[in-house]
């Protein structure tokens, strides 16, 4: 689903690029929204998927020496970059 969606998004922004060149904006508000949307679900889904596995491996979750550590903490702050998700969604 987020592969597929993005690469809509990557189409409908190369079609906005080629439009604000001839100074056509319209797209750049769809853009918005659309990117917005799809920054909060992914971010999200990669949280709660990270901190799933964590807490499935039980205490060896917590060890740094797994590497499942460090992917977590990869992805937990992402739901808050660049807009809190509850805002984006």
């Amino acid at each position: 689903m987020i592969y597929i969606t993005g690469r809509a998004v990557e189409q409908m922004i190369t079609e906005s690029n080629k439009k604000v060149e001839e100074g056509d904006f319209k797209l750049l508000d769809i853009l918005h929204h659309l990117t917005s949307g799809l920054k909060s679900i992914s971010s999200e889904m990669a949280y709660r998927g990270t901190d799933e596995l964590r807490q499935s491996c039980g205490g060896a979750g917590f060890h740094i020496a797994s590497g499942v550590v460090s992917g977590f903490t990869d992805h937990a702050p992402l739901p808050t970059f660049e807009g809190v998700n509850t805002l984006m969604f």
